[in-house]
């Protein structure tokens, strides 16, 4: 009867909306989640305005960047999709478990088959959704695979991965929690505002925590390096590439309280760890891969989006000692394309919301997906053959980024410092402009992203001018690369990153200790270098150079690690002198670690000491590593 009279008022779409909610209230009949009178609803809003179908009354003031909890966690069940659908469940379901669940396990258990209880190891899943189609088939796709954990003493969800090859057996779960996070951008007026309002309607459905972020909220301080725009460092002045930060430092932030919350006045358990999760799909990954070719990518880095980022670290806090605290960024729908994802949300009937924004060539995505992309589609022969050509550039890319890396790496690790990078000699090949590049990359932390044409410019300045040992070149956002003698360093204003260490090395030796050996002075230490480690591979940096590293003195040797800033604290160092305390690092070629740090009581402090990690400590006739440092006064 219900069906017979909606048919009847689809003319009148809010009448008859009304007429269900009513109907539902007074049956009597408890609906299975989600209730039919909401999926014929579902139907006759569907592609119609957005304004029929989503409220434009903007939230409270006090729900502004804070969380709406959910308290029934029994309404997260899977929709029932059409069958010929599920290739999107499912192709979610193999990148989340593939992509993301084994890789993270695989690095703290040696055991791949990890079955839903308690004592193992806990997802935060942290979905970016904007109301869109391809985060709301996102949305969808997820909540498919939850299931509530039969342990009924606690309160999570679990997120339903078949973890065997052949995918047959359910009962294989990873202990999961599900949580919405939305972005009003405050752009486009009342449709902003109905994004939120749609989204927050999705999560109240399956009572599913949503978090929600203004922009006009927020007080911004990206430096400007940071933004790239020298004229948009004061204000809130919206663009494309801040707003992508602003989204990115606010979800990771969230992410690290939801997987650091406590439980009980405990600090969560070293299980617990989180992944950020976003809708890009295979269109988006071609659109990358040709605005990188737009922007003069080096060829190692023309390639597609990754599936999932390398971890960060989320153990913010000194009391959780366990690294694996982490979070990823993760995309598992770049195994689909735009056309699926549409047709997904389509046939099963599921509402979604579009952004008029897109439709529009005012930014440069924009104009690649609606102009260049269909242009090159049909000068291709088909939406086929130009997908190959992307797979094809893809993978080559990779595979010479992968080649042109690991022998980069070693070329780095053969340096004398890390700090500096030494040219080979008077000619610049690949393998040098790649190891280039890693090392620009990691001095800077990441700030400073070389482009092919960049790098250019610095061979032709080595190659042509031989005998120049001393020039300075700008690479732009206030980087400079100086030449001095065979050493390249970077500069950033005035200040050279190496210059301002106030130690160096002078010379390495080993030799066989002999526990009667004394050290002269606080310039000499003796450290005992782990098996295929070099002390090549060895340099200064500062505490603020390092972040969050940790570091296990002699008196705490069996017990666990301490983040550095930590043991300064221990030491009763200066608060203003802890970022700038020097340490020893060595690098494996991957990541560094602190071999020593130099304990200074004040800046007029002439006595001070360096304290040796207790796995670098020397033993008995072992062959050690004599080093000899020099001060800059």
């Amino acid at each position: 009867m219900s069906y017979y009279l909606l048919s009847r008022l689809r003319p009148l779409r809010a009448s008859a909306i009304l007429f269900t909610n009513i109907v539902s209230a007074f049956s009597g009949f408890h609906w299975q989640h989600p209730p039919h009178h909401l999926s014929l609803q579902r139907q006759l809003v569907h592609h119609q305005d957005v304004s029929c179908y989503v409220s434009m009354q903007r939230p409270s003031m006090h729900t502004r960047g804070l969380t709406v909890a959910a308290t029934g966690r029994d309404r997260i069940v899977a929709n029932d999709f059409a069958s010929q659908n599920v290739q999107i469940i499912s192709a979610v379901r193999s990148s989340l478990r593939d992509d993301l669940i084994r890789p993270h396990i695989d690095t703290i258990s040696t055991t791949k088959t990890i079955e839903c209880s308690r004592d193992v190891t806990t997802v935060v899943l942290l979905l970016a959704v904007s109301g869109g189609s391809d985060s709301v088939a996102l949305f969808h796709a997820v909540t498919a695979l939850l299931r509530k954990t039969n342990d009924d003493s606690t309160q999570h969800t679990s997120i339903c991965l078949n973890l065997d090859n052949d995918g047959t057996d359910g009962s294989k779960k990873v202990k999961c929690e599900l949580h919405v996070a939305h972005f009003n951008h405050e752009q486009r007026g009342d449709n902003s505002d109905g994004d939120e309002a749609f989204v927050q309607r999705l999560c109240a459905e399956r009572d599913i925590p949503f978090h929600n972020y203004f922009w006009s909220d927020e007080e911004f301080s990206f430096s400007k390096v940071e933004r790239n725009d020298e004229n948009a460092i004061s204000g809130n002045s919206f663009t494309q590439d801040i707003a992508r930060k602003w989204r990115r430092r606010k979800l990771r932030d969230l992410l690290s309280d939801l997987v650091l919350q406590t439980n009980n006045n405990t600090m969560c358990d070293t299980n617990r760890w989180g992944a950020i999760l976003t809708a890009h799909h295979g269109d988006d990954s071609d659109e990358t891969i040709l605005l990188k070719l737009l922007r003069g990518s080096h060829l190692t880095n023309l390639r597609g989006m990754e599936a999932r980022s390398e971890k960060f670290d989320l153990a913010t806090d000194s009391s959780s000692s366990s690294s694996t605290c982490v979070g990823y960024f993760a995309k598992p729908m770049l195994q689909l394309r735009k056309n699926d994802i549409t047709k997904f949300l389509e046939s099963n009937a599921l509402e979604w919301r579009e952004d008029e924004s897109n439709a529009t060539n005012k930014y440069k995505r924009n104009k690649v997906r609606n102009e260049l992309i269909p242009l090159m589609r049909e000068l291709a022969g088909g939406e086929q053959a130009l997908q190959k050509r992307f797979n094809n550039i893809d993978q080559q890319s990779r595979a010479i980024s992968k080649d042109l890396k690991e022998r980069a790496t070693s070329y780095l690790a053969s340096m004398p410092s890390q700090s500096e990078f030494w040219l080979p000699g008077d000619e610049v090949d690949i393998l040098c402009e790649e190891a280039f590049y890693i090392w620009a990359s990691k001095v800077t932390d990441r700030k400073l992203q070389l482009s092919f044409d960049q790098i250019n410019r610095i061979k032709f300045q080595v190659e042509n001018y031989p005998g120049k040992l001393q020039w300075t070149i700008d690479v732009g956002d206030l980087w400079r690369v100086q030449r001095n003698g065979n050493v390249l360093t970077l500069v950033h204003e005035t200040e050279s990153i190496s210059d301002s260490l106030p130690w160096y090395i002078v010379e390495t030796n080993h030799v066989l200790f002999d526990v009667n050996d004394q050290l002269e002075s606080d310039t000499e230490l003796i450290i005992k270098l782990p098996p295929k480690m070099e002390s090549s591979s060895l340099s200064m940096k500062r505490v603020k150079d390092v972040g969050n590293m940790r570091f296990l003195p002699q008196w705490r040797k069996g017990r666990s690690p301490i983040k550095i800033k930590e043991l300064l604290r221990g030491q009763k160092i200066q608060l203003h002198l802890r970022d700038e305390t020097s340490v020893l690092c060595i690098s494996d070629g991957s990541e560094d670690q602190i071999v020593a740090v130099y304990i200074q009581q004040s800046d007029k402090d002439k006595n001070g000491k360096w304290i040796i990690h207790s796995d670098f400590e020397p033993t008995k006739g072992n062959t050690v590593t004599r080093i000899t440092l020099g001060t800059i006064n």
